[in-house]
């Protein structure tokens, strides 16, 4: 299969904010912080603030665009189409804790919490979540070499129209002995595993913090309004 896009890819007095005082409450508005931040730039791809089938529909849009150059073709679409009808229904049988067929940022925030819990690595992730890392990596190695370094997130990020200023300060902070000695690049095993660590990790100071980018570049509370509770 080619390549194709991961896209998808505090409000004011919040609970998070109350309690910020203590050591574990800041970690998990990191935590909280991270996740906003890829649920909004990644997954929400019609930005009505929830994730429905329709986000999913659009993301197999863009996968057949990507592997076709531009073009829409019927038959690509159709089984992209077909992967992400899974992926749907894989997702909302995890997350959709109120079985809506919606599912909110706080059923998506619950799902990690609980995948913190029940998961040691990327193998023990729900199926889809482990065909999305495969991509993921497949995307940002834009190369095709078969590792990503700096200059591969920093042109990710800015496909996505990210902030980028501190692209290579935040990929340096992620990078380990094994990193090094590949030249400051991650293979696909180190990246899928540094993906699971900043989904699932409530540390805010985690090494994989800023894979999916420099999330704290975007204030939590601006993040905190995109949230909705049913389609607008």
């Amino acid at each position: 299969m080619h390549a194709a896009p991961s896209f998808g890819m505090e409000t004011q007095g919040s609970p998070w904010e109350r309690s910020a005082g203590s050591h574990h409450s800041t970690n998990m508005s990191a935590f909280r912080h991270r996740h906003l931040y890829t649920f909004h730039n990644f997954w929400d791809v019609n930005k009505d603030g929830i994730l429905t089938w329709d986000d999913f529909n659009i993301i197999a849009e863009n996968y057949t665009k990507l592997q076709r150059h531009g073009k829409l073709e019927k038959e690509v679409f159709e089984r992209w189409k077909m992967v992400l009808e899974r992926w749907w229904n894989e997702l909302t049988e995890h997350a959709d804790f109120n079985k809506d067929r919606i599912v909110e940022f706080d059923e998506w925030l619950k799902f990690f919490t609980n995948l913190g819990k029940s998961t040691k690595s990327v193998k023990d992730l729900p199926d889809f979540l482990q065909k999305y890392l495969h991509l993921f990596f497949l995307i940002m190695d834009s190369n095709k070499d078969g590792l990503v370094c700096a200059k591969d997130y920093k042109k990710y990020l800015k496909t996505h129209n990210l902030d980028i200023s501190r692209a290579d300060e935040c990929f340096k902070e992620m990078l380990n002995e094994e990193d090094a000695a590949n030249g400051d690049a991650m293979t696909s095993d180190r990246f899928t595993a540094t993906v699971y660590e900043c989904w699932v990790s409530q540390d805010n100071n985690c090494k994989g913090k800023y894979i999916c980018g420099p999330y704290d570049s975007t204030p939590m509370e601006e993040l905190e309004k995109k949230n909705k509770k049913r389609p607008v």
